[in-house]
């Protein structure tokens, strides 16, 4: 991983950069959709219920896929982040600009995707010997353990005019492969209950439920509600429903 010093962060103040954020949102989805977004980022700063359901994925079973090579998959170092800079603002997201020079400092590990030499999409992951507690276990009481050779994977982000067609399937496949070659075993992760896309992205990757975890949070205070006890996997396969 390139150790040089990462960039720094472009210079906005919190204010700044949360209003140029807004000014993004009403360019892109006009004012009902900003309104909406307002409405519900205040909403969930008062009081949320928040369901994931952790994945595993089980990488000795990767198969072999044809896929086109116009996405790049690189390790993500510090000169990958002025592209991810660039990335956020385009995506009405400049505070991830932060969490990912934190990252890089922290020593996480990342993949960027690039088509056309354009940055399309980036994936983050830590084993144990770089963080075996990392910030989503802790949060949402994921209770997972990594082992030697586990990984958790997070904030995998695909610009949405790059979704479609094959193309998350074509990133996570790339992603797992390079970890499975990597000698990783088992790939966990999360994703939230209600995001039904996502859920069934992973379904169709091979992503296996364990368990779902509820929490509630009251002026950003949480505070648990509880884990579902039987393997998910277990009614998964029962019922014949994806969860």
């Amino acid at each position: 991983m390139n150790t040089h010093p990462a960039p720094p962060i472009p210079q906005q103040s919190g204010r700044s950069a949360a209003l140029a954020d807004l000014r993004c949102l009403y360019r892109r989805h006009g004012l009902r959709e900003l309104l909406r977004k307002l409405i519900g980022r205040v909403r969930s700063l008062l009081f949320s219920r928040e369901e994931v359901v952790v994945l595993r994925k089980d990488l000795r079973e990767i198969t072999e896929m044809e896929f086109s090579e116009s996405l790049r998959i690189e390790e993500l170092t510090t000169g990958d982040l002025p592209a991810l800079f660039e990335f956020n603002r385009r995506r009405c997201d400049s505070k991830a600009n932060g969490r990912a020079v934190s990252d890089v400092r922290s020593g996480y590990r990342g993949f960027a995707g690039y088509v056309e030499g354009e940055l399309v999409g980036y994936y983050w992951w830590v084993d144990r010997r770089i963080e075996p507690r990392h910030r989503d276990i802790e949060r949402y009481a994921l209770e997972i353990e990594l082992d030697d050779r586990g990984v958790y994977g997070f904030d995998f982000f695909l610009l949405e005019e790059h979704r479609g067609g094959g193309n998350s399937v074509e990133f996570l496949h790339k992603v797992e492969s390079r970890l499975r070659d990597r000698g990783y075993e088992t790939l966990w992760g999360y994703v939230v209950a209600d995001n039904k896309p996502a859920r069934w992205l992973y379904s169709m990757c091979g992503y296996k439920p364990v368990r779902r975890v509820a929490s509630s949070r009251v002026l950003s205070r949480r505070l648990p509600v509880g884990a579902a006890s039987e393997s998910l996997e277990t009614q998964s396969r029962e019922s014949g429903v994806t969860v």
